[in-house]
């Protein structure tokens, strides 16, 4: 008798982890969808609002999320909310270099720095040069 029932567990295990896969998969997939958004949200947020978003408390606020909850999503994407501040405000640097004449001291405002010394300490270590060299060599001519 005891041997039947185990049959009949076996026949149906098959199914039942089938059954558990397909519920836990999209749950597994909306957590990391969910990630993911929250880093492409925040690359969005610093683009359009670099000069304004200076403090991590005002970039989770914008987020509508928790500073700790804002870090720990970045940690488990394996970022920091500095590094992608560096990031992003290195593109628009690079971007407004090479496609604007605005100046050094614009530019470092522009991208969400005080002061045009910082702005040039943080794109040579960026970028290995000066914003000057960069636009030199990045302008045909």
């Amino acid at each position: 008798m005891l041997g039947g029932c185990l049959k009949r567990i076996s026949d149906v295990a098959p199914f039942v982890a089938g059954l558990l896969v397909q519920m836990a998969l999209p749950l597994t997939v909306r957590q990391y969808r969910s990630d993911r958004l929250i880093v492409r949200k925040l690359r969005d947020v610093l683009r359009a609002h670099c000069t304004d978003l200076r403090t991590g408390e005002s970039v989770a606020s914008v987020l509508n999320v928790s500073l700790r909850t804002l870090h720990r999503r970045l940690g488990e994407e394996g970022v920091s909310l500095q590094k992608l501040k560096d990031e992003v405000r290195r593109e628009l640097a690079t971007e407004r270099l090479t496609r604007t004449s605005r100046s050094i001291k614009q530019i470092a405002r522009d991208v969400g720095f005080q002061n045009e010394k910082s702005f040039i300490r943080a794109f040579k270590q960026w970028t290995g040069e000066s914003p000057v060299e960069y636009r030199r060599k990045a302008s045909p001519g």
